[in-house]
């Protein structure tokens, strides 16, 4: 139990420091996580859908999802199958502002990453793979 809560303990603080490199951006970080999770769906997405995926409650999402609209962020449009559903997906303006937010913590974590050795970058990209990994793992 001691190592589960060691390693949660040390996710928690890397999670900070990249939420903390991120926060110096223009956009809250409930609206880039929305963002984000609209790319890593593809870019086209229902709400619906995406609430589910992200674990996310619909009146959040749809108050975000008019949030990023009126901010020209993310483009809706009809589906294609069921006129009377939405797909949304990022406009260019919601990609790049994505993409600044994504450079700011990925800087970050580049220049923190030069000040370790060839043997440690390796060590975490091995113990990156085993966090996926564990990310995956089926709940019992």
């Amino acid at each position: 139990m001691k190592e589960a809560t060691r390693l949660r303990q040390q996710l928690m603080a890397m999670t900070r420091r990249l939420r903390s490199q991120g926060s110096k951006d223009t956009l809250s970080f409930g609206l880039l996580t929305v963002l984000g999770a609209i790319d890593r769906a593809g870019g086209d997405i229902t709400p619906t859908e995406l609430a589910r995926r992200e674990s996310l409650r619909s009146s959040n999402l749809a108050s975000a999802l008019r949030e990023l609209d009126a901010s020209g962020l993310i483009r809706r449009a009809q589906d294609p199958d069921d006129g009377r559903r939405v797909r949304v997906g990022l406009s260019e303006a919601g990609a790049a502002a994505l993409r600044r937010n994504r450079q700011l913590r990925d800087g970050w974590l580049q220049r923190s990453l030069q000040g370790l050795s060839a043997e440690e970058r390796e060590l975490l990209r091995r113990a990156g793979e085993l966090l996926e990994r564990l990310a995956a793992a089926d709940e019992d």
